[in-house]
């Protein structure tokens, strides 16, 4: 029976002023979702973000483009649009050679955007075509394919409204350590130097993305 994928509707908990979507019951995740939105939401918590964003908008209830808005998917499919939200990850396994290869084909038919060929010595890895969503390691029946790497892309100043926008890359592979520093880069730089009505990426062409990784 084929898994049912699951995406978890962003709806902020009460007095609380930012969302948090999330994928999760799915066969393609390659990170947990659900387990890293926990430590998104802890950082919130350190940060004192509603508490904080209550203040500067003297007690009103906050509009849903005020707010802060997080999507987290386990893979680069991305079920839960973290390209369009002021802060996204999509997890990452890099696959790596390691042994042998049986020369099955496998792992070129399985790859959704054409990375593997397999040359004489076995499958060659095109990295700037591969996604790390990790499917060439599922099939590959010989252990010739591991999983290297994993971490999270994270995505930041995407948005929909009048004048959508897609989130641009900051770190290609993070570790949760790295995601929680930077998210809490995040909502400082939001909380401090945010317009009021500015969205995230609106705030980022200001003062620049470089800005997040100080």
């Amino acid at each position: 029976m084929q898994q049912q994928l699951v995406v978890k509707k962003a709806t902020p908990s009460p007095g609380e002023f930012f969302t948090v979507k999330s994928c999760f019951n799915c066969a393609s995740a390659v990170q947990d979702p659900l387990q890293v939105k926990t430590v998104l939401e802890a950082v919130f918590k350190e940060h004192d973000f509603s508490r904080r964003l209550a203040a500067r908008l003297n007690g009103a209830e906050p509009l849903h483009h005020q707010m802060f808005h997080l999507a987290v998917a386990g893979c680069p499919n991305s079920c839960s649009q973290p390209q369009i939200k002021d802060f996204g990850l999509q997890g990452q396994v890099v696959p790596e050679v390691a042994g042998a290869c049986l020369f099955c084909g496998r792992c070129t038919d399985a790859c959704p955007d054409g990375a593997i060929t397999l040359a004489e010595d076995g499958p060659v890895i095109a990295r700037e075509q591969c996604l790390n969503c990790g499917q060439c390691i599922r099939v590959c029946p010989n252990g010739t394919l591991v999983a290297g790497r994993k971490g999270f892309r994270v995505l930041v100043g995407g948005k929909l409204g009048r004048h959508p926008r897609l989130a641009r890359v900051l770190l290609p592979l993070a570790g949760e350590g790295e995601v929680a520093r930077v998210l809490g880069n995040c909502l400082e730089l939001f909380l401090e130097r945010g317009r009021p009505g500015e969205r995230f990426g609106t705030l980022l062409d200001r003062v620049g993305m470089e800005t997040l990784l100080q």
